[in-house]
């Protein structure tokens, strides 16, 4: 498992280094516009670019022909799968480490992030969730050469099924009177956590029983 981890870290590791910075920049700047779209920016776009770095080993494979090849060494086939999955949910927490700098500098500096901002934190983790849970299955069934199409259908699927449960969520709970900004982000989150684990065990399956 290490060495499949190493091996997709230097896969990327150029971009890996290239968007850490950035996401780190992006947050600290916009985070301080006092408008709800900069700091929605602010929020979302350290946790998209280290995880779309996650996603980018996967065109790294094809590229390279490693998805054929690794099934020639002694790992079994959920191991490969497995890695995945890990290396996905660990560059991912890079992006949240940057944020919960973000959220230290901020207040240190005397600008208070309200729940406002804990919230759109969750959401941008479940559009996050989204993204991994639609694009890891697509590209074990349609072939890591379709992967960088896949990335995009990802993307558009996390923000999509944002918008979405968004509009359900009010047209539901528009009387409800309890703190209802908190309850959609807790179960946005939590929904696309269940999808991204029942994708796992979905793209295992189909990753077992795939011909190269």
């Amino acid at each position: 498992m290490k060495g499949l981890l190493l091996n997709q870290y230097y896969a990327v590791e150029k971009s890996f280094w290239w968007y850490m910075p950035i996401s780190f920049v992006v947050a600290i700047v916009f985070v301080f516009f006092n408008h709800f779209a900069t700091q929605w920016v602010a929020i979302v776009l350290p946790l998209a670019f280290m995880s779309s770095v996650a996603i980018e080993v996967l065109k790294h494979e094809a590229k390279s022909g490693w998805s054929k090849f690794v099934l020639t060494l002694p790992v079994k086939r959920e191991r490969v799968v497995q890695s995945h999955y890990l290396f996905f949910l660990l560059v991912s927490g890079v992006g949240l480490v940057i944020l919960g700098i973000q959220f230290m500098i901020s207040n240190g500096l005397g600008m208070t992030l309200g729940p406002g901002y804990i919230y759109n934190v969750m959401n941008a983790v479940g559009i996050v969730f989204t993204l991994g849970f639609v694009t890891y299955p697509l590209t074990y069934m349609l072939g890591t050469e379709k992967a960088e199409a896949i990335l995009m259908i990802g993307v558009g699927a996390g923000i999509g099924l944002y918008f979405l449960s968004a509009l359900l969520y009010n047209l539901m709970f528009s009387g409800w009177q309890g703190n209802s900004d908190l309850l959609f982000s807790l179960s946005f989150m939590l929904m696309t956590l269940i999808l991204f684990i029942i994708s796992y065990i979905v793209s295992i399956q189909v990753y077992k029983r795939k011909e190269f």
